[in-house]
């Protein structure tokens, strides 16, 4: 076999190795993505509320996914305009199995009633629980205008 034909061969395979190898990473980072936990709905008062999704753990069985969020400003979020003291209601894609509520004020978490505060301003919740394929935590903005 002549030199120039063994490095026609060589870079055959190389190239075969690289396609190979992309075409794995792709179709690995597709299926990490597609599992998440669904997000649940948040009305305060007759208002729908944007919810994002925050940090989770969350299988489908045979794979699991972790995700790692900072809590957000109120720049990340769409703030949704609301009454002062309007009730909160959360409704799961299923009853978790520890449910929490907590606003989020100068970054930290607070345990809170999911109860809107009754003074203007702008207010940021988190919450959350666990069910059976993991844990999930979610955060929404409202503004009570004066």
């Amino acid at each position: 076999m002549s030199e120039l034909r063994r490095k026609g061969l060589w870079l055959v395979v190389v190239g075969l190795i690289l396609v190979g190898g992309a075409l794995l990473a792709t179709s690995f980072w597709k299926s990490e993505s597609s599992i998440k936990p669904p997000l649940p709905t948040v009305r305060v008062g007759s208002v729908t509320a944007e919810v994002k999704q925050s940090t989770f753990c969350w299988s489908n069985g045979n794979e699991a996914v972790c995700e790692d969020h900072g809590l957000p400003e109120a720049d990340d979020l769409q703030l949704i305009p609301v009454e002062p003291g309007a009730k909160i209601e959360i409704d799961f894609h299923a009853e978790p199995s520890n449910a929490s509520f907590h606003q989020i004020v100068d970054g930290e978490l607070v345990r809170s009633e999911p109860i809107v505060p009754d003074a203007p301003g702008i207010y940021l919740f988190e919450t959350g629980g666990d069910w059976p394929q993991g844990d999930s935590r979610y955060v929404f903005g409202v503004e009570v205008e004066e």
